[in-house]
């Protein structure tokens, strides 16, 4: 990776990990918070490619773990949303990117994700699990996810190209 990329990405990971932990937690979204963080990573990885979202989505996920409050099992959203930065980068070869197609892909992301998350702290113990509220967490992240991904993904997208140019021959 390029030192503009990496400092590109490392600025929009941060910025979605503070303002996520700051603004996003505290207000009181009906079922899941909006995941911020998820959608850049989702953002990065379309941009990218996957070697980029897997580093994106490890590091986002180990700053979100890290960040307060810091209640869940230490990891688990690193592992997370590794492999989802990792599997969203495979979807494309080639520059073409509809925004309909990557948003539905962000949301569904976002779906497996809090899914992934729910049996992960099962099986380690969370007693913050309440399996009764996981369908209604998925819908409404999946569905924040989207809302996110319209304006956040050819941001990302614009950023990318303005500030990495040599990352996309033309």
């Amino acid at each position: 990776m390029t030192v503009r990329r990496v400092v590109l990405c490392s600025l929009l990971i941060i910025l979605s990990v503070v303002l996520e932990a700051t603004v996003l937690a505290p207000l009181d979204f009906p079922g899941a918070t909006p995941s911020l963080v998820l959608v850049t990573v989702a953002a990065l990885a379309f941009a990218f490619g996957p070697v980029t979202g897997c580093a994106s989505g490890f590091a986002a996920g180990l700053l979100l773990d890290l960040a307060p409050p810091a209640t869940g099992t230490l990891g688990i959203s690193a592992l997370i949303l590794t492999l989802v930065g990792y599997a969203l980068g495979r979807v494309f070869d080639s520059d073409s990117r509809p925004l309909v197609f990557t948003t539905v892909l962000t949301a569904g992301a976002a779906a497996i994700a809090i899914l992934a998350s729910a049996a992960l702290g099962g099986l380690l113990g969370n007693p913050r699990i309440v399996w009764s509220d996981v369908p209604v967490m998925v819908l409404t992240g999946a569905l924040y996810a989207a809302i996110l991904a319209l304006p956040i993904i050819p941001l990302v997208n614009r950023l990318s190209r303005a500030f990495v140019p040599e990352a996309f021959p033309r």
